[in-house]
């Protein structure tokens, strides 16, 4: 199965982000250009009522994508199917199918109820990510509040699911400090790589979004 060319707001929204990469020159980012021409830094209907916001993308995640999970090689759709050799990342489209945010199966692309994208759009590695300074998250996420905000801008979603505390956080610190307008409530919901099984990953994360659609 052969994913459409994306929509133009995503080819507006890759262009915005590789040009700000660009300019910014963070670690790895011509990598993340040249390698990696699928990820368009955001997915789904630019139409829907529903906008999940993740912290950033995984450069670790992006090195182990060889091809789509539908075979051939990755594009459009192949964004957020993770590492395919870590099932954590299967949580994610599983609950979102559940859900009826995502027709079909949980590998087939298309069929999207919901938008999602990154507060922050550079790649980095979990680890070394995860040892970054908060004040240093917080600033590149300023840095990339300006795209955030187009995407808010074009999607004016009813409702904005964060992913992870990580999110939320910054999500509601752009709010504060760098005057960043969500249209909707910012509700937070489980990450879906927490530590945890994954029974009671889906559960919490079908907790958190449900009581909202």
């Amino acid at each position: 199965m052969v994913s459409k060319v994306p929509h133009r707001h995503f080819l507006k929204l890759s262009e915005a982000i590789h040009d700000r990469l660009r300019t910014l020159r963070p670690p790895c980012w011509k990598e993340q250009i040249e390698k990696y021409p699928w990820l368009y830094g955001a997915l789904g209907d630019p139409g829907a009522d529903v906008m999940f916001v993740c912290e950033n993308p995984s450069l670790s995640a992006l090195r182990a994508i060889r091809e789509s999970p539908w075979d051939g090689p990755p594009d459009f759709d192949t964004q957020w199917t993770g590492n395919p050799s870590n099932r954590r990342d299967t949580r994610f489209r599983k609950v979102l199918c559940d859900l009826g945010l995502k027709d079909g199966a949980i590998w087939e692309p298309g069929g999207w109820r919901c938008y999602i994208t990154n507060a922050i759009k550079q790649a980095a590695i979990v680890g070394e990510w995860g040892d970054t300074p908060w004040h240093e998250k917080l600033r590149a996420a300023r840095l990339w509040s300006e795209i955030l905000q187009t995407e808010f801008d074009a999607v004016r979603p009813a409702t904005v699911f964060c992913i992870g505390g990580n999110a939320h956080w910054m999500v509601k610190w752009l709010q504060r400090n760098a005057g960043v307008d969500v249209p909707g409530p910012i509700r937070r919901i489980w990450h879906y790589s927490a530590y945890r099984s994954d029974e009671e990953v889906e559960r919490q994360m079908r907790r958190g979004i449900a009581p909202y659609l």
